[in-house]
């Protein structure tokens, strides 16, 4: 395989060169004092100097409240602003002059907090990494076992990398994973908007709408992230009517072999993508007919077989139901409230897509006479259906979301002349800065509670790896288990995890609470709780007290972080209780069993 994929790539690469070579756009690559000068050039090359001087001077940090935006050097924020002053000046440039800043503004926004966090910045992650060290261990996952397990294309797919590679813990791919991902979605945005729009200039600020829009956060290690980027790809490679050095047949077995791949890689993105390609082919923007049945047969077939893991997250009670549509939520304890953070984060998101469903309006009016203006909005409406039929554990109106954005994009470019006045792009560069502030405030004002602390994930891996399969794991904070990074797989039972909800009301937050006894109590209800669910014997029972969950609880207004780590006081000074794990914070626990008593003779 690796021999195949080498001979392809240098196939290619030698055509695209010698392409390249007669091109403009390496004509203005020549080093000369014009190009040193030039605008663009100069703010591109001052903006990426200014962010990786800054990125690389702070170090690494604990985030709190805002992540690393309130740590960071203001210098910072220069660099990503004259990085937009870049793609700006490069109107009526090479395409490489604003796709040089744009590059280095993907990098910006991916690499500063791998940096200066030195870990993934989602707690989802945890899950992912687990799977692939297991693949890596014993070469094999079982179908049966869940839905992580039945769609494991990714995980496998890393898991090779890792071992071609002599990688024995993912963890650093995985803190780099939205760069290495944010690269190739780059590659395919700029293939799927050349598919209908001519102009470079066009191409490059779409793009960036689409990256400063585009907050949701999926570009995390998930199998999520690469379904969009395929689909990108499917939907660049349907679209038109010529495609240069590839015939009809070869493009149809491509198309096939993306099918294939998103169908073992995700549940959900195949049937958005293949639902657009359905749209595609009926507003005849792309053909044969038979186009969608590449990528929804592939699903179809797939979700047959795996139909036993399945059945659990499809019922025909969610079909139409608007509470499909409403994002999750958490209801705050009495006498306490959210952050504001917490607001302003969902808020931003909320205007950066406000913002471009008004461009993609405005690009609607002046082309609603040709058919491509009505294709394009029914295309970023597709995932809404998938989330009418499905919830998708109320987070589809995300995914629903991260599809539309890049169709609306592509509409938006529509009232964007082909070669627009002075005044055009400098209305452009204010609505991206303007874009660029909600981008930040939305993407990294929760990463205090979002970001895997190093001293959580070495607790987990403790637990898996002297835990029994019948072992529980109850996570100390009212946050439940978002900012713990649990896994799926060890121990084998996925019932090992025990939300704190069910232990604890939110009656005990009070100034006098709790207490000695309260620590008492919760082991003998915890004792109790396993001898109904689980049959863990007592000697089984671990808890975990983490500083992200206790960051998250104090976000949502769930209790305050001196109750939090009250808690975690008197349950390490208890006798019920015993700290097999402590560092930065983290108590990894265990219940106590109490010695028997001999009986007299």
């Amino acid at each position: 395989i690796g021999t195949a994929v080498v001979a392809v790539h240098v196939y290619a690469c030698r055509r695209a060169l010698l392409r390249l070579r007669d091109s403009a756009v390496f004509r203005s690559l020549g080093l000369n004092w014009r190009t040193m000068l030039d605008g663009s050039i100069a703010c591109s090359v001052a903006g990426t100097a200014l962010w990786c001087g800054a990125a690389l001077e702070r170090g690494h940090i604990v985030p709190g409240v805002g992540g690393f935006l309130p740590d960071i050097s203001p210098l910072w924020y220069g660099g990503l602003v004259l990085l937009l002053a870049g793609i700006v000046l490069a109107r009526g440039k090479s395409e490489a002059h604003a796709m040089f800043a744009l590059v280095s503004l993907v990098a910006a926004l991916t690499l500063t907090p791998a940096l200066i966090y030195g870990m993934p910045r989602n707690q989802s992650a945890a899950k992912h990494i687990d799977l692939v060290q297991q693949i890596l261990r014993v070469h094999h996952l079982d179908r049966g076992v869940g839905i992580y397990e039945a769609y494991s294309g990714f995980f496998a797919a890393v898991a090779w990398v890792c071992d071609l590679a002599r990688i024995h813990d993912s963890i650093g791919l995985t803190t780099y994973w939205p760069f290495v991902i944010g690269l190739v979605g780059l590659a395919e945005l700029r293939f799927f908007f050349g598919r209908l729009i001519s102009s470079s200039y066009r191409i490059s600020v779409g793009m960036t709408l689409v990256v400063l829009v585009n907050s949701i956060g999926a570009d995390y290690f998930s199998p999520q992230s690469v379904g969009f980027v395929l689909g990108l790809g499917v939907f660049g490679l349907v679209l038109g009517h010529d495609w240069p050095g590839l015939s009809d047949r070869m493009r149809i077995a491509v198309l096939l072999l993306a099918g294939c791949s998103l169908a073992v890689t995700h549940e959900l993105s195949p049937y958005i993508v293949g639902g657009s390609l359905v749209v595609l082919v009926a507003f005849r923007m792309a053909r044969p007919w038979y186009v969608p049945a590449t990528c929804l047969l592939p699903a179809a077939l797939w979700a047959l077989l795996n139909r036993h893991v399945l059945t659990g997250f499809v019922s025909l009670a969610n079909l139409g139901n608007l509470s499909n549509f409403i994002p999750p939520k958490t209801i705050s304890t009495p006498g306490l409230s959210r952050l504001p953070i917490v607001g302003e984060s969902s808020d931003t998101l909320l205007l950066g897509l406000l913002v471009l469903i008004a461009l993609a309006g405005v690009g609607f009016v002046r082309t609603a006479r040709h058919m491509p203006a009505w294709s394009f909005p029914t295309c970023a409406g597709v995932g809404l259906l998938a989330v009418a039929a499905n919830p998708y554990g109320n987070e589809g109106i995300f995914r629903a979301a991260l599809f539309g954005i890049p169709w609306l994009a592509m509409l938006a470019m529509a009232a964007v002349p082909s070669n627009p006045r002075r005044w055009v792009s400098a209305g452009f560069g204010l609505v991206a800065v303007g874009l660029l502030g909600t981008f930040l405030v939305s993407m990294f004002g929760l990463d205090n509670a979002n970001v895997i602390r190093p001293a959580d994930l070495q607790a987990v891996r403790l637990f898996e790896t002297h835990a029994s399969a019948r072992s529980l794991l109850l996570n100390l904070a009212y946050g439940g288990d978002i900012p713990i990074p649990v896994s799926v797989a060890s121990p084998p039972d996925e019932g090992y995890y025990v939300a704190w909800s069910t232990m604890v009301s939110s009656a005990t937050v009070g100034a006098d609470r709790p207490t000695a006894a309260d620590a008492a109590v919760l082991a003998r209800r915890y004792v109790r709780y396993a001898a109904q669910h689980s049959g863990a014997p007592p000697s089984e029972l671990y808890a975990i007290w983490s500083p992200a969950s206790a960051e998250y609880s104090v976000d949502y207004g769930l209790e305050t972080l001196a109750h939090a780590e009250r808690w975690r006081e008197v349950l390490a000074a208890s006798p019920d209780w015993r700290v097999l794990f402590s560092h930065d914070g983290t108590y990894l626990l265990r219940v106590v069993v109490p010695a028997r008593t001999p009986k007299a003779h």
